[in-house]
């Protein structure tokens, strides 16, 4: 019997922490006791060391760079994910991103362990400085780009929510009783269903109004998660070019990875031209981060898994 490497023992460690933290946060949003916000913050802050040694282990086992295969590249996009929510909880308090941030984790580390492949040699292909540069950034900037999609949904939960309120608002019995709810733009209002009573859409738009902050501050988080991961999902795929100029001797050839690498980086252009020229912001400015969010994922495994290219090698 072959024996378990220690860097998949270190992840598995690093799984049930965060599947734990990812049950403390559900639950802290019906109770809302700040122990259980806190306790699942610290098993975060707990699986995120074993995360960081689960992918140093892999790298020392394999003996090349931790980015050659889909399962080294599913753990490190979900690190990048856990490492972004755990500097947004401890410096902005944003803790409710946990409950996202941990599902992306736990999902992206459970495709990871179904295209798991042991500690091996890189193909010929991936003998490369540019695998450090190139494949880092890529797995960076997905990761930090989740999170202008994160609250992108978040925002258009809470416009949801304000703009229920503010059609509704009639308590059982008919009788309307003042709650603050506040607009798109975050200035406070008054407007009908209290805190009791109402029908099952106004209790869920309190609910929402109550745990996310206001929609302007979610669609500003937003856009700076773009600002960030947008330059480094550039400069990744310049790398990329660059490198395959050395591996294939042409910079860009229209492979299936390289096409859907550039169709991402368009529609984020689009989302900061749009939003810097013609003011587009909050909920089509949401809808253009969904879109990115869906062509990420389908960069990262629809073209890898799905799509024959030069890049299919990655798969194993």
């Amino acid at each position: 019997m072959t024996p378990t490497p220690l860097s998949l023992a270190l992840f598995w460690v690093a799984v049930g922490c965060y599947t734990a933290a990812l049950l403390g946060f559900v639950l802290y949003l019906p109770i809302r006791r700040r122990l259980l916000a806190d306790a699942a913050l610290a098993a975060v802050l707990l699986g995120w060391p074993f995360h960081g040694a689960s992918i140093v282990t892999r790298a020392l086992e394999a003996g090349h760079w931790p980015l050659g295969n889909m399962y080294e590249y599913s753990t490190a996009i979900a690190f990048v994910i856990v490492t972004t929510f755990a500097v947004l909880a401890l410096r902005a308090r944003l803790r409710l991103a946990g409950i996202p941030a941990m599902v992306g984790a736990v999902a992206l580390m459970g495709v990871a362990y179904m295209l798991y492949v042991p500690p091996g040699q890189l193909v010929p292909a991936l003998h490369s400085y540019w695998l450090t540069i190139h494949v880092t950034a890529m797995a960076s900037s997905s990761g930090i780009l989740v999170f202008s999609f994160v609250f992108g949904m978040f925002y258009l939960a809470r416009r949801w929510a304000d703009e229920r309120l503010l059609a509704g608002g009639t308590g059982q019995g008919g009788s309307r009783v003042a709650v603050m709810a506040t607009t798109s733009q975050g200035t406070p209002i008054s407007v009908g269903g209290g805190a009791t009573g109402g029908s099952p859409p106004l209790a869920l738009a309190r609910t929402v109004t109550r745990v996310l902050p206001p929609a302007r501050v979610l669609d500003e988080l937003s856009y700076r998660f773009v600002m960030l991961g947008f330059p480094i999902w550039s400069f990744g795929v310049i790398c990329g070019a660059i490198w395959g100029e050395h591996a294939w001797g042409r910079y860009w050839g229209w492979d299936p990875k390289e096409t859907f690498a550039f169709i991402t980086w368009v529609i984020f252009a689009i989302y900061l031209h749009a939003r810097v020229t013609y003011g587009w912001r909050e909920k089509r400015a949401a809808m253009i981060t969904a879109a990115g969010f869906v062509s990420i994922l389908f960069t990262l495994y629809a073209v890898n898994l799905w799509i024959a290219g030069l890049h299919s090698y990655a798969r194993a």
